[in-house]
């Protein structure tokens, strides 16, 4: 989570930390469902089939997130996400930038570095708000760079 100067008082601000914190290793799985609704949707580019991952277009609940953020996790230790800029709330919508970085852990199909190679890459996420939850998720991520930076693939 960023680090804001003053402590954020908006709830849905606080939802959306709440969402980078889980992504961060930093919320209990168990804890979920109080800010993550049952039925969740994901709208994400397919890249994820790159990386070994179940194509994240298809999650539909809140469980199918859970096993996307393990996946995430397993594939870069010492993951950090830090927003920067927002969160930004319009409405029932909170957005934040975003920057990852990590350590590749190995298990990507395509990869070519080895183990322990740093990654760093950025993003965009919005997500909306439903009867106190976040209920659907749209990520905009540099794939493509974090491929390359795993040899998955070549660009010019």
């Amino acid at each position: 989570m960023s680090a804001p100067a003053e402590r954020e008082t908006d709830p849905a601000k606080i939802l959306f930390e709440r969402f980078v914190d889980l992504w961060n290793g930093e919320v209990d799985f168990r804890d979920a469902s109080e800010f993550i609704a049952d039925e969740f949707t994901v709208h994400s580019a397919e890249l994820a089939r790159y990386l070994g991952f179940p194509d994240s277009n298809r999650i539909t609940t809140r469980d199918g997130l859970l096993d996307w953020v393990r996946s995430v996790r397993g594939l870069l230790h010492d993951v950090r996400f830090t927003t920067d800029p927002g969160p930004i709330r319009d409405g029932d919508y909170v957005a934040g930038g975003y920057t990852v970085t990590g350590t590749y852990a190995g298990g990507a199909p395509r990869a070519t570095v080895e183990p322990g190679t740093p990654v760093r890459y950025a993003g965009m996420s919005i997500v909306r708000l439903q009867d106190g939850k976040i209920a659907e998720y749209w990520v905009l991520s540099d794939g493509i760079g974090l491929l390359s930076q795993l040899g998955a693939v070549t660009t010019p």
